[in-house]
């Protein structure tokens, strides 16, 4: 594994960032590999201060995992994780969407709205993060209003442990645009919500989670015809 040095420009956690997660979504450091911080800070020709705090955002993301004895290593992004952790995602979060649509009050729409205009915003700046961060706003929102913190707690932990997942889905190249790809029906959910459409928003629900499997096995270097995740 080799890594082209980065020098040292002002904003150089972040290129250290990227440089770190390109070579892991390449597969050019690949799954189960330890992220020790000197060689990688040799390798790219900076401190290990960038390195270690660009690690510790991979690790937010879920690209990365602490693993005990071994520190951070890459996390094991496979197909069958995929099918697992959105097949039960699926599930709990139609029925959070159930739950959550006729239970909602003035708040929580303005709240959800004002998530969806941070996240449009997000997206069209580039900041895939926090467009994802926006999106959970506006889901947790709407899922809280059904009176099931079990429920919305369950579905939180499934968001962190498939957030690799979901950043590799929102950075195809049909996702650079507010109301495309990843971000294609977020305002249908809002709308539904809105009008108090059960049926609707959990249509929306359904096919927002199954849509985003094929985007996200594309990156990970499947063919489409192995399979369908969202």
């Amino acid at each position: 594994m080799t890594l082209a040095p980065l020098g040292e420009p002002s904003l150089l956690t972040d290129r250290v960032y990227a440089a770190i997660r390109e070579a892991i979504r390449s597969g050019e450091i690949p799954a189960g590999a330890r992220l020790r911080l000197r060689d990688l800070a040799a390798q790219l020709g900076t401190s290990p201060m960038p390195v270690r705090e660009a690690i510790g955002r991979l690790e937010q993301n879920g690209l990365v995992v602490r693993v005990p004895h071994r520190g951070a290593v890459v996390a094991d992004l496979t197909p069958a994780e995929l099918a697992h952790v959105y097949a039960t995602r699926l599930l709990l979060e139609v029925e959070a969407t159930r739950l959550g649509v006729p239970a909602v009050v003035a708040a929580d729409l303005d709240a959800m709205r004002a998530a969806y205009d941070r996240m449009v915003a997000a997206v069209a700046a580039g900041r895939v993060g926090s467009a994802l961060d926006h999106d959970e706003e506006l889901l947790s929102v709407l899922y809280a209003a059904g009176g099931n913190p079990v429920l919305l707690g369950l579905v939180q932990d499934l968001w962190q442990r498939c957030r690799a997942f979901k950043l590799l889905g929102a950075e195809t190249a049909e996702s650079l645009e507010p109301g495309s790809g990843a971000w294609s029906t977020q305002r249908r959910l809002l709308e539904a919500v809105e009008a108090g459409d059960v049926h609707a928003a959990v249509a929306v629900t359904r096919e927002s989670l199954e849509s985003a499997q094929p985007r996200i096995r594309a990156m990970l270097g499947e063919g489409e015809g192995e399979g369908e995740a969202g």
